[in-house]
């Protein structure tokens, strides 16, 4: 555990760990568990743009992974950003439309923030794909 004193060095310590995400990032650009981790410390440190950036980068290395559309998701979801969550959510059973635990936590989602019409129509929607 590293004991930071002022802020200067807090930014000095972001900017380290930031640096050492990028390099693992470069070495194995592939390696989904790189960029989840990179994302989680930039929650971790309330920078929800940071960490949707780097997701949104990850995308771009890999759509196709369903893990990586989940852990995005989850990310939405547990920083309570709803809207986020749903787009984030609607893209990936757009993009991957036969993976069913995607259309499952869309669904769940929906019911959870008591939006039963819209989790009526995701699971519509899925059932489409059936």
């Amino acid at each position: 555990i590293t004991k930071i004193h002022d802020a200067e060095e807090y930014q000095s310590h972001l900017r380290d760990r930031r640096k050492r995400f990028e390099d693992n990032i470069r070495y194995r650009r592939e390696h989904i568990g790189n960029w989840v981790k990179y994302a989680r410390f930039e929650e971790d440190n309330k920078e929800h743009e940071r960490a949707r950036s780097v997701f949104e980068r990850a995308l771009e290395v890999d759509h196709r992974s369903s893990e990586l559309w989940l852990r995005y998701a989850e990310f939405e979801m547990r920083n309570e950003f709803v809207n986020h969550a749903r787009n984030v959510l609607d893209r990936a059973v757009q993009i991957l439309p036969r993976v069913d635990f995607l259309w499952y936590k869309y669904a769940y989602m929906e019911e959870m923030v008591g939006d039963v019409p819209k989790c009526r129509a995701v699971f519509e929607r899925w059932m489409e794909w059936a």
